[in-house]
């Protein structure tokens, strides 16, 4: 047996058993684990010291430097602000989704030290974006811009604006179902008037026969040539029984014939639908007199003959620019932030936003362009942007390529009481002869009056357009407050700026300036605290509308 065979010992299985460590081995491992444990803990514990801890500065400098910096970020993108405060701030800014409607951001702090700053996206859940502020300070970086434009007109007191008196060559005028007449007139003005009212007119008229009829006596726009519009401006009615049976002079008064450009003259008309209603004394020939003319119809409107005359006197008053007044809208052009987490100053965060689209301070925005559904939350403050007046749904038939033929009237919303500076910006046409597109909007709520207001456009025989301007003297009595005839069949824009401090208008038609005027308020007989865009009993068109209200 060699030395080899002799280390191996059977076992009972047949395998190899081989040796185990000794105690020594054992004591001496365990010696050296128990050092590196040591270490390792050391180690382990050393580390720990340099983990994130909430309540660490470098911690605090790292969390408020995120919501800063995206605080900033979409604050850059605002397109209008509605609240902002010291420590809260409210915006929109564009679509981000692709819904077409924008977005709402707000971030807010108690003021309270320690509690949290939140953010809200739309109308989601609040959710804290910061635990434990000690400070959130907000300060904005304003533009101011200050629009001069003239004053409410000051009006002057009555006076002669035109006349004509001259008894030679008479001619009896009879006045009846077929035998209409009218009188062209176009006074002159000093050089800055703004805007004229007839108050009453005389003419020399005696009784036809004993019959119990009624002339209409008209104030109407002229149309092509200076002949008589469908624009009735006002009117007064004369019976035939109040007349004598030899010609003498007659006054009428006229009480809603203002707000007349003094570019534009008058017609006054005498039309009646019954026989025999009055006889006029008119000139027939040989008659100086600039800008008149005696107008024949049967009943249509035919002629104008500018050698004859009706006999007349036209009462009237002008209106100059009063002294200046001015308009002042703040813009946004940079935030100041400033966040502090937690009580360590080291913690403090400050920087600035620059917003890119300067956006105005409202307190609210209605706008549309007509290039899709208005009834979305297009400004983003989480209503729909406009309503239908009568309810149910708007119809997206009505649009094409920006523009939208309005079958329906639609409201502002939510509603307002426009009590700050107001902004109206349309551009609207009719494309139907007779009534149009019209605005409304029921302005300069007050706990007891306001004053609401409407503009009419209308489409003339003769392809142009006239815009009227409306206030209201109670809840059913319109009165003009300004006519701009002569406008273009194109889309026409007007800009209304409503300044509720001193109850005044101030109107621009494609850009010129039509002047300012005063508007009237009185007890509400409703509750309709809404601007309103649709049709007026005829063809409208709308390709753009904006409602504007300072903060």
């Amino acid at each position: 047996m060699t030395a080899c065979e002799m280390s191996v010992t059977p076992t009972l299985s047949g395998l190899t058993r081989r040796r185990g460590f000794t105690l020594a081995e054992l004591v001496a491992s365990m010696a050296v684990m128990s050092i590196l444990m040591v270490g390792l803990g050391s180690a382990i514990l050393i580390a720990s010291h340099a983990l994130p801890d909430d309540k660490r500065p470098a911690t605090r400098i790292v969390e408020s430097a995120a919501a800063v910096s995206q605080l900033v970020e979409e604050l850059r993108s605002a397109i209008w602000i509605r609240e902002r405060t010291a420590t809260s701030v409210e915006f929109s800014v564009p679509d981000r989704d692709g819904d077409g409607n924008a977005e709402r951001i707000r971030y807010a702090w108690s003021g309270t030290a320690g509690d949290a700053l939140t953010r809200q996206y739309n109308a989601g859940t609040v959710i804290n974006v910061v635990d434990g502020v000690n400070e959130f300070d907000l300060a904005y970086d304003l533009q101011a811009v200050t629009e001069e434009y003239p004053g409410a007109p000051v009006e002057g007191s009555e006076t002669l604006l035109m006349s004509y008196e001259n008894w030679d060559d008479k001619y009896e005028a009879h006045v009846h179902d077929n035998q209409w007449w009218a009188e062209y007139f176009k006074p002159s003005f000093p050089v800055n008037a703004v805007s004229w009212r007839v108050s009453r007119v005389w003419f020399v008229a005696r009784r036809d026969h004993a019959d119990d009829t009624t002339t209409k006596i008209q104030l109407r726009l002229p149309g092509p040539g200076n002949m008589p519009s469908d624009t009735i401006i006002d009117e007064v009615t004369m019976k035939q029984l109040s007349l004598t049976d030899s010609f003498q002079w007659v006054e009428k008064s006229f009480s809603d014939a203002g707000g007349l450009s003094p570019s534009q003259g008058l017609c006054l008309t005498f039309i009646t639908n019954d026989a025999n209603s009055a006889l006029l004394w008119v000139k027939d020939k040989n008659v100086v007199l600039s800008n008149a003319g005696l107008i024949y119809g049967n009943p249509g409107w035919q002629y104008i003959a500018t050698n004859q005359a009706l006999l007349f006197y036209i009462y009237g008053t002008v209106s100059t620019p009063g002294p200046p007044q001015t308009a002042t809208r703040y813009y946004v052009t940079a935030v100041r932030v400033a966040l502090q987490a937690g009580s360590d100053s080291a913690a403090r965060v400050v920087t600035t936003a620059q917003t890119l689209n300067r956006p105005e301070l409202l307190s609210g925005l209605w706008e549309a362009d007509f290039d899709s559904d208005p009834t979305l939350d297009h400004n983003g403050d989480g209503k729909p942007d406009w309503v239908v007046h009568t309810e149910g749904s708007f119809n997206p038939g009505s649009l094409s390529g920006g523009v939208w033929s309005a079958d329906q009237t639609l409201d502002s919303y939510p509603n307002n009481d426009f009590t700050q500076l107001t902004t109206v910006e349309l551009r609207f046409r009719s494309t139907g002869v007779g009534q149009g597109p019209v605005f409304r909007i029921a302005s300069d709520w007050s706990e007891s009056t306001y004053g609401p207001m409407f503009a009419l456009l209308q489409l003339q025989a003769d392809a142009t357009q006239t815009l009227t301007l409306y206030h209201q003297l109670d809840a059913t009595t319109p009165v003009v407050l300004l006519v701009v005839p002569g406008l273009s069949s194109d889309f026409v824009t007007l800009r209304l700026l409503i300044d509720p401090n001193q109850d005044t208008v101030n109107v621009k038609v494609n850009g010129h300036d039509h002047g300012t005027y005063i508007y009237n308020t009185f007890t509400p007989s409703n509750n309709n605290r809404f601007a309103s865009v649709g049709p007026s009993g005829g063809a409208a068109q709308f390709a753009a509308v904006s409602v504007r209200v300072g903060e």
